[in-house]
């Protein structure tokens, strides 16, 4: 189980991470930039399907399949409020929150939700990607630390993740420099 909870949230961080890096490299090499693409909307489903997956493998992964003690604590440890709020309850918590906004995107990645939301309000969702480009390396280091993974697994969570970083920054700066050259 863990083995697959390891390579599917891998996998899926790979396909968000190329996802995110179409729109700056679009801007970066000059090249058109629709509101949607058709590579970039693929990218974004398949980064979506293998983190439900990773959410749902992960769960089996601790505690014997009992997943509702990744988020409240065992009968048999006494604390004052049974919700977790150590570093596995907190990073589990992080992980589901960024599984639901993960199901949301998918659910509008379609052209009918584009036409029906109208660019403006569809972006403003698609824009939820930026905080799990901060969520999903958090979330994956804290459990780096937690499993004592301290290696190579972590040094691709911080290679991918400074990549996303790199690029978007890039991506940023072209987008101002453009913008100022308007005006």
């Amino acid at each position: 189980m863990r083995a697959i909870s390891i390579g599917t949230a891998y996998m899926g961080l790979l396909y968000f991470a190329a996802a995110l890096s179409i729109g700056p490299l679009n801007l970066i090499l000059s090249r058109r930039n629709p509101v949607s693409s058709l590579l970039r909307r693929d990218l974004g489903i398949w980064a979506a399907l293998l983190a439900i997956v990773h959410t749902l493998v992960g769960l089996q992964a601790h505690m014997g399949g009992r997943f509702i003690h990744y988020f409240i604590y065992p009968p048999g440890e006494s604390h004052a409020i049974p919700f977790r709020t150590d570093a596995f309850g907190l990073t589990n918590y992080l992980g589901l929150i960024c599984t639901f906004i993960m199901i949301a995107l998918l659910c509008l990645s379609n052209n009918r939700s584009l036409r029906m939301m109208g660019a403006s309000s569809w972006k403003k969702w698609q824009r939820l990607t930026y905080f799990l480009a901060l969520a999903i390396p958090i979330h994956g280091l804290v459990y780096q630390l937690l499993e004592k993974r301290i290696g190579l697994y972590t040094v691709l969570l911080l290679a991918i993740t400074l990549t996303i970083f790199a690029v978007q920054m890039s991506g940023f700066i072209k987008y101002q420099r453009i913008k100022t050259s308007r005006q």
